[in-house]
C-alpha cells in the first residue's frame, strides 16, 4: 500500500486546519480556541469556564510577571534550562503554564523557527500541545503513576529523538507524589539529559520533593491571585458570557475562591447555572456558598457581647437550619472580629468583607463599645473553635459550645483590669491593717519557732553564678530550674551523708538509683562542672521533709500554750490549727535576723 498520498493528504489537512486556529479578532486576554466555535452547540459539548478560558499565551498569565520576564530574558540569550519546576497553590495555572512553556520551546511558524516566548499566533505544534495530544510532549500524572516502573519508561524513551517537534518534553504533574525509588531513578537522567529533552514539573507541595531533585531544576513560585486579580478575572469572563453580576457577588466569589483562579471560575459557573436568567442575586449566591448574611452575623455578635446566650444559640440554629455550614459561620464571625479590630486600630474599611453601607455603619458603632483586648480574646477563641468544629463529628455542638464560651467571657475583665483591681484591694487591706495595729501588735507577741525549710537558708538567684555551697543550694537549684521530679526526690527520698564540692554522698530511702544519675547529669548541666554522686548505706541526716515536719510540730505545741490560743478555746467549742503560712510583710516573729515570720490561722 502506497502511503505517500496519505501522508501528503494528512499534511494538507493539517495545514488547512492550522489556518483555522488563528482568530484575527481575538483579544489578548482569554482566547477561546477556534475549534470550539466550529463544533455545533450541544449540551454534551459544554466546556466549563475554567477550561474554556485558559490562558493561551504568556501575556494572558495574570500575576506572574517575574516568571515571564525571566523566561523572556533566558530565551533571548539562549540560556534555556533543561528542567523547570512550577510550584504554587491549587488552581493558579501550573499545568497551563507548563503547556505554555512546552509550546514556547517547540514554537514554530513559517517565519519563526526557534524557542520564543512571544507567541502572537498559533504555530505548527501549538494546538496539539495545548490540547495535550502532541506526540513529543508527554504528560504524566504522578498522583496515579508513582512507581519506579513509570520512571523507567521515561528513562528508556529519552534516548529517542522527537518525532516532529524541536524538543521532547516531559510534563510531570503533582511530582511530589512520586515514590522515593522513582525520584532516585530520575536523578541521573535529570542531571544530564540528552540535548533534545526538557523536563517540566508541577507541584503544590514543593517541600516534599527531595533537595537532590530541586537542585537540578530551575524553580518558579507562581503567586497566589489577590482579591483584585480574581475580581478582574470574573468581570472579564462575565463580560464575554454576557452575564450581569454585581460587585458584592464578585467579592463573595473571590473570597470563597481562596486565591485560586480555577476555583473562582468554577464557582462562577455554578452561580450561572443557579441563575438561569443570567442575573445573579446575592441571596442565591450566599445560599449556594453556605454563607450567612452579614447583618445576621452582626446580630449574632451583638447577642454574644451582650451575654444573651439563648438568643445567640437560637440564631445559630436558625442559620444552620437554612443551610449555613458551621465552619463558614464561625469563619464569618472571625471576619467580623477582624474587621472590628482593623477599624479600631486603623479606622479604615476592609473591602474583603463585602460590607454594604448599612453593615459598615453598624460595625462602626460597635467598635466604640469594645476594647482591642476583648477583640483579641474573641479572635483566639474563634481560632480554637474553628479547629474544633472541623475535627469534631458534631460540628453544630462544637459551634454552640464556642458561642457559649464567648458569651461568658464577654463581660470578664482583662488581665490588666484584674491586676488593677487586686492592687486596689491591697491598698484597702493596708489601710485596714493600720486601723487594727493594736491587734497586730498583740499577735506579734506570740512566741514561735521559725519554720525555715533548710533549702531556704540560702536562696540562689537565677541570674547569679551557679556554685552550690551546700546540699540545700543543690535543692534550690532544682527548684529554680523547674525540675519538679528531682526537687521532690531530694526533699523526700534521700538523706545527706556528706557534701563536698564535686562530690555528694547520699542514702537513698526509696532504693531508686536513678536519682543519683539524674542529679549528676543536672549538676553538670547547671554548673558546667563534673559531680560525683555516691550511694551510701550509712544513715544520713534527716530529710528536708522530716526537718520541716519536726519544726512545725514544735511550733504548734508552742502556739497551743499561748494565752490567745487558750482564750480562743474558751470562746469557741472547736478550735484547731489547720495551717501555718508565711506572711512576708506582717512580722509575727521577732528575732535578730528577721529570717522568717509565721502566720497562725485558727479555725
Amino acid at each position: 500500500m502506497d502511503t505517500s498520498d496519505n501522508i501528503e493528504e494528512t499534511k494538507d489537512l493539517d495545514s488547512d486546519f492550522s489556518q483555522t486556529m488563528v482568530d484575527e479578532n481575538q483579544d489578548n486576554f482569554l482566547y477561546e480556541a477556534e475549534e470550539n466555535k466550529e463544533k455545533p452547540s450541544s449540551k454534551n459539548n459544554y466546556k466549563v469556564l475554567a477550561r474554556k478560558y485558559r490562558p493561551q499565551n504568556f501575556e494572558d498569565l495574570m500575576g506572574q510577571e517575574i516568571m515571564v520576564q525571566t523566561l523572556k530574558n533566558a530565551f533571548k540569550t539562549n540560556r534555556i534550562a533543561h528542567a523547570y519546576i512550577l510550584t504554587g497553590v491549587r488552581g493558579i495555572g501550573k499545568t497551563t503554564t507548563a503547556r505554555l512553556l512546552a509550546r514556547s520551546l517547540n514554537y514554530e511558524t513559517e517565519i519563526i523557527n526557534e524557542p520564543n516566548i512571544d507567541m502572537l499566533e498559533f504555530g505548527k505544534h501549538c494546538l496539539e500541545i495545548m490540547e495535550s495530544r502532541h506526540i513529543d510532549v508527554i504528560e504524566m500524572d504522578a498522583a496515579s503513576r508513582t512507581g519506579i516502573a513509570d520512571i523507567r519508561e521515561i528513562i528508556d524513551s529519552v534516548n529517542y529523538s522527537p518525532s516532529s517537534a524541536r524538543y521532547k518534553i516531559y510534563i510531570i504533574d503533582e511530582v511530589h507524589m512520586l515514590s522515593k525509588a522513582a525520584f532516585n531513578g530520575l536523578l541521573k537522567t535529570l542531571e544530564e539529559p540528552p540535548p533534545h529533552v526538557k523536563f517540566i514539573f508541577a507541584t503544590t507541595e514543593v517541600q516534599k520533593i527531595p533537595l537532590t531533585i530541586l537542585s537540578r531544576c530551575q524553580r518558579f513560585d507562581l503567586k497566589r491571585f489577590d482579591h483584585d486579580m480574581i475580581k478582574s478575572l470574573i468581570n472579564k469572563v462575565c463580560e464575554k458570557e454576557k452575564v450581569s453580576i454585581e460587585d458584592p457577588i464578585i467579592d463573595l466569589i473571590a473570597k470563597a475562591s481562596g486565591g485560586s483562579a480555577r476555583d473562582s471560575l468554577s464557582l462562577l459557573d455554578q452561580a450561572m447555572a443557579l441563575s438561569n436568567d443570567c442575573n445573579i442575586s446575592e441571596e442565591k449566591i450566599r445560599q449556594m456558598l453556605g454563607l450567612s448574611d452579614q447583618s445576621r452575623i452582626i446580630d449574632l455578635y451583638e447577642f454574644i457581647s451582650n451575654t444573651e446566650i439563648e438568643k445567640a444559640l437560637l440564631e445559630v440554629k436558625n442559620q444552620v437550619d437554612i443551610g449555613i455550614d458551621p465552619v463558614n459561620l464561625i469563619e464569618s464571625l472571625g471576619d467580623l472580629i477582624h474587621e472590628l479590630t482593623r477599624l479600631k486600630v486603623t479606622d479604615s474599611k476592609d473591602d474583603n468583607l463585602s460590607l454594604g453601607p448599612e453593615s459598615f455603619n453598624r460595625i462602626k458603632l460597635l467598635k466604640d463599645k469594645i476594647s482591642v483586648k476583648h477583640l483579641s480574646r474573641y479572635w483566639q477563641m474563634i481560632l480554637k473553635a474553628s479547629s474544633e468544629i472541623k475535627n469534631f463529628s458534631k460540628p453544630l455542638a462544637a459551634l454552640e459550645m464556642a458561642i457559649i464560651r464567648m458569651s461568658y467571657i464577654s463581660d470578664l475583665p482583662t488581665p490588666d483590669e484584674i491586676i488593677k483591681k487586686i492592687e486596689g484591694n491591697n491598698t484597702i487591706k493596708s489601710e485596714k491593717k493600720s486601723l487594727n495595729s493594736e491587734e497586730n501588735n498583740s499577735i506579734k507577741d506570740i512566741p514561735t519557732v521559725s519554720v525555715k525549710p533548710v533549702q531556704q537558708e540560702k536562696i540562689i538567684e537565677e541570674n547569679s553564678e551557679v556554685d552550690p555551697k551546700s546540699f540545700e543550694d543543690v535543692i534550690e537549684l532544682a527548684r529554680l530550674n523547674k525540675n519538679i521530679r528531682l526537687h521532690y526526690d531530694l526533699e523526700n527520698n534521700v538523706s545527706l551523708v556528706s557534701f563536698k564540692k564535686g562530690k555528694i554522698e547520699l542514702n537513698i530511702l526509696n532504693n531508686d538509683e536513678k536519682i543519683l544519675f539524674t542529679l549528676s547529669n543536672k549538676l553538670h548541666e547547671w554548673t558546667n562542672e563534673k559531680w560525683l554522686i555516691v550511694s551510701s548505706p550509712t544513715q544520713g541526716k534527716k530529710t528536708i521533709k522530716e526537718v520541716r515536719d519536726d519544726d512545725e510540730l514544735e511550733l504548734r505545741s508552742l502556739i497551743k500554750e499561748h494565752p490567745i490560743y487558750k482564750k480562743a478555746i474558751i470562746e469557741f467549742d472547736t478550735v484547731d490549727i489547720t495551717s501555718i503560712e508565711e506572711v512576708p510583710k506582717l512580722s509575727l516573729v521577732s528575732n535578730e535576723n528577721n529570717d522568717k515570720d509565721d502566720k497562725v490561722e485558727d479555725k
